[in-house]
């Protein structure tokens, strides 16, 4: 009775681990406040880096700088393989893809490009980006330039299962200052299918001008995410295993 009452302790331990744990979103951000849309940006910095390292352990994330796409509005854009992009602006026009500021004299307000060595960067005007993913994704995260703390309050918006929102951080600024943002997170083990990026809209007196660029994601491999019934075979011939060897030290002790 030892040899079974442990050996039936082992069925339900080894079932039980073989189910699929649920982990909630962690987030990383930071922001700071830029002079120029040159200066030095070590907040935000960190907190991408936290985030590579995070997803790294994960996998290979991808990065969409937007460089090799057209300048000008877009409706829907393909920016990668089986991912989309589109959205409007607080006039119910499409985003744009710049590499200028649309406000020169004032250019950390308004938003601009991130990528070293690049120009080009997604300029929204207020309004909502959207991100669709054909392979789903848990993890994103994004540089978010020309963020204004008395605006409306930019965030993330998804749904992995519940309805989830990110707020993008607004510190004080004056005199003309805008700041720049990294905001990502990781929710592993959720099959996310789109992002989106809500800066105000028509009816919102605080509706913000940002600039999105340097976006990353960690696609889920097929592979990680077993079908119901291949966890059944699993854990099938895991029991089965177990009541075999039960069955050869009874015959032993017999």
């Amino acid at each position: 009775m030892r040899l079974q009452s442990k050996l039936s302790s082992t069925i339900f331990i080894l079932a039980v681990s073989l189910a699929t744990a649920s982990a909630s979103v962690v987030t990383y951000s930071g922001e700071d406040i830029m002079p120029t849309t040159t200066s030095a940006h070590p907040i935000s910095a960190a907190a991408a880096a936290s985030f590579a390292t995070a997803v790294g352990t994960l996998g290979t994330s991808s990065l969409v700088t937007f460089e090799g796409d057209a300048l000008g509005s877009f409706s829907h854009l393909t920016i990668a393989p089986g991912v989309t992009m589109n959205g409007t602006d607080y006039n119910g026009a499409n985003q744009t893809i710049r590499n200028t500021s649309n406000s020169p004299t004032i250019p950390t307000l308004d938003g601009y490009n991130t990528t070293p060595g690049g120009a080009y960067f997604v300029e929204m005007q207020a309004g909502t980006l959207t991100f669709t993913f054909a392979s789903p994704i848990d993890a994103f995260g994004a540089y978010f330039s020309g963020v204004q703390y008395f605006f409306s309050g930019e965030s993330i918006q998804f749904s992995d299962g519940t309805s989830e929102t990110i707020s993008i951080p607004e510190a004080g600024t004056n005199g003309g200052i805008g700041a720049l943002d990294f905001v990502g997170f990781t929710d592993v083990g959720k099959s996310i299918t789109s992002i989106t990026i809500d800066a105000g809209t028509s009816t919102d007196p605080g509706a913000d001008y940002i600039g999105v660029d340097d976006v990353q994601f960690l696609t889920i491999p097929s592979t990680s995410a077993p079908e119901p019934s291949s966890i059944g075979l699993a854990v099938s011939g895991s029991i089965g295993l177990a009541l075999l060897m039960l069955r050869r030290r009874r015959a032993q002790q017999a």
